[in-house]
């Protein structure tokens, strides 16, 4: 039998307010709970720090499941700093996997990366048990939701894996939901860089075993109060795979149920629904009705602080822009993207800060500090590169681009940018494989990063495009640069990667100018760019 775990609280005694708190959640009454773990807030009255802990924890919780997510991180960073001055790690672990995932449905995957590693090392025993394997599950979104969704897999894999081996063993339903959401997320990255779906067969599966779990009784979450959500959850994530099968009949029944599951209230699964919406007036090239849904999925997901969902609503209309010619509309969306993007970042870093603060600061075992540096690091790696070719990623390269504007307009140092477009790509992807596309990818990093002086800064922009940042040098300096490197692309052995494969690419290439922006300059070189392509191709 599933185990709850109640967050927060490391032994078997409760305050009557928090176990009936939590009985309400699990019957979908969740401003019952809420005003429940007020009350038990309220008792603690200053003085009571252990249940002062555990009710900041279940007001955390609450929040995250009714979409007040701001307070819920506020809520789930106080009580884990309690159970840190209590000794009390458990209850520590808890609270932080609560703070990782409410970070990362605001879009501050960095933050939340390192508090779910945190979690994970604070839950590590001998014998698995639950709290682990939420921390390994909620390790796994904030992976996926940061674009790296093979890690996000992988985790996930270990948390099914911990779950079967916890006495007695917990479902594996809520690692394994969650998996058909990377996967789905994974799906709709795809077809974003690429323009074409790649192979449904690994979310068939997921689907099909989540499924059984459901037929078996065996779909019961670890949490408190998700039960409800999976009325929701379940038939809309059928709903998108029935959708990219082109069985829309199915699909318009599965989220007919989704929509009649949902709450009084609002919250993110509603952006979810209309996601949903949006994927069966697009397979129907319904333009008008595809765009209508994404823009309330976006306008519902900020109304519940999910950044992470209206920003996916923002990729998915910049794709819908381009699929009818409506290119001045999708650069717009591009534009209204990279803002919110970077008001994001702005909250991460002074949020990241204070969580930082704290947690070095009072952390007294040196074991603990060296465990949750590495992994701070680590992480920073890895939020920097590009995970599948290890070159700067778009963050890292708009965070030089800016540097160096920055430079350029104090001081008049020179900048040229070149934008590098692997010419036929989606041709190469679908005669040899994405798997052989891949390896183009990453060879083709390899080749620039070789060729490039050591002050520059080769990164992956989206897709099969790269980005060359020539610090302190002029458009005349870049020039021979981009043709070395063109050659040395076009010279490079590809038949030894796939029998008749020939790989070649087109840069443009532009230099910074007073008043320009990150925008403005990359939209230069890929202008001049497309002006070049047609005379490579002809």
């Amino acid at each position: 039998m599933t185990r709850h775990v109640i967050l927060g609280d490391s032994d078997d005694t409760q305050d009557g307010s928090l176990a009936a708190a939590y009985a309400a959640l699990d019957e979908g009454r969740f401003r019952t709970a809420y005003d429940f773990a007020v009350t038990a807030l309220s008792a603690a009255n200053g003085d009571n720090p252990r249940l002062e802990a555990r009710a900041l924890a279940c007001l955390a919780h609450c929040d995250r499941i009714t979409s007040h997510l701001r307070r819920a991180s506020g809520n789930s960073r106080r009580a884990a700093q309690l159970f840190e001055q209590l000794g009390d790690a458990q209850g520590e672990a808890n609270a932080l996997t609560t703070l990782a995932h409410v970070c990362m449905l605001l879009g501050r995957n960095d933050e939340a990366v390192e508090a779910a590693l945190l979690s994970v090392q604070l839950c590590k025993t001998k014998q698995p048990q639950p709290p682990t394997v939420l921390a390994l599950n909620c390790l796994g979104l904030a992976y996926s939701w940061g674009g790296d969704h093979q890690r996000g897999d992988a985790a996930m894999e270990l948390a099914v894996e911990t779950a079967r081996r916890c006495e007695p063993p917990v479902s594996i339903f809520q690692p394994r939901l969650n998996q058909v959401w990377v996967e789905a997320s994974r799906l709709v990255d795809e077809r974003f860089h690429t323009g074409t779906m790649g192979s449904l067969a690994r979310l068939e599966a997921l689907v099909a075993e989540c499924n059984d779990l459901e037929r078996h009784g065996s779909a019961l979450g670890l949490l408190p109060g998700l039960q409800p959500m999976r009325s929701v959850i379940s038939p809309a994530s059928r709903a998108l795979l029935a959708i990219w099968q082109g069985d829309l009949s199915s699909a318009r029944a599965e989220v007919e149920a989704a929509r009649r599951a949902l709450g009084s209230d609002v919250t993110w699964l509603d952006a979810f629904v209309r996601w949903c919406m949006a994927e069966i007036a697009w397979v129907g090239r319904d333009w008008a009705t595809t765009q209508h849904e994404l823009e309330k999925m976006r306008d519902l997901a900020l109304s519940v602080e999910h950044e992470q969902l209206a920003c996916r609503a923002h990729l998915l209309l910049i794709q819908v822009f381009e699929l009818q010619g409506r290119c001045e509309d999708a650069l717009r969306e591009t534009r209204t993207l990279r803002r919110r993007e970077q008001g994001v970042v702005a909250d991460s870093l002074s949020n990241r800060e204070a969580l930082v603060s704290w947690r070095l600061g009072a952390r007294q075992s040196e074991r603990h500090l060296q465990q949750a540096l590495m992994a701070s690091k680590q992480f920073e790696r890895w939020s920097l590169e590009d995970a599948l070719t290890g070159i700067a990623n778009r963050r890292h390269l708009e965070q030089v681009m800016g540097d160096e504007l920055r430079l350029h307009a104090a001081t008049g140092r020179p900048l040229a940018v070149a934008l590098l477009d692997i010419d036929q790509f989606k041709a190469i992807n679908d005669r040899f494989t994405h798997q052989v596309g891949d390896r183009v990818l990453k060879t083709v990093a390899s080749i620039m990063s070789s060729q490039l002086r050591e002050r520059d800064l080769p990164a992956r922009w989206a897709g099969d495009e790269f980005v060359i940042v020539f610090c302190n040098a002029t458009a005349d300096i870049a020039t021979p640069v981009c043709e070395r490197v063109q050659s040395a692309i076009a010279s490079f052995d590809w038949g030894s990667i796939a029998a008749g494969l020939h790989v070649s690419a087109s840069i443009g290439l532009a230099e910074a100018v007073d008043g320009d922006t990150t925008e403005s300059l990359l939209h230069r070189s890929d202008t001049s760019m497309y002006r070049v392509k047609p005379r490579l191709s002809a």
